[in-house]
């Protein structure tokens, strides 16, 4: 988003605004941090949506990494016997059986 500094195709208003508080809807209202984005009546331009449309590629190939070495880590971290054996009887029988 850093790369959108001094354009004018798309902004932020207040959730507070009258625009914020127009903005808000069943879509937004589980996301209710997010500040409502604002852009112009005939939409952004073909520069800026290529932009957006490379920079949300590129965060998805970021966050499959990150999880993949998450992924990874955690399937080499060994589970203490105490963690295990506190858990339900249902989640203990299971994690014998997979030998978790």
């Amino acid at each position: 988003m850093d790369n959108f500094r001094g354009h004018n195709e798309f902004w932020y208003v207040s959730r507070d605004s009258e625009e914020g508080k127009q903005a808000r809807n069943e879509r937004t209202k589980d996301k209710w941090w997010l500040p409502p984005v604002k852009v112009p009546p005939n939409g952004l331009s073909e520069s800026a949506r290529r932009m957006l449309h490379f920079q949300k590629d590129s965060v998805s190939q970021v966050q499959k990494a990150a999880m993949a070495i998450n992924a990874q880590v955690l399937s080499e971290m060994a589970i203490p016997d105490s963690y295990i054996e506190s858990l339900p009887k249902v989640i203990f029988l299971f994690c014998l059986k997979t030998g978790i």
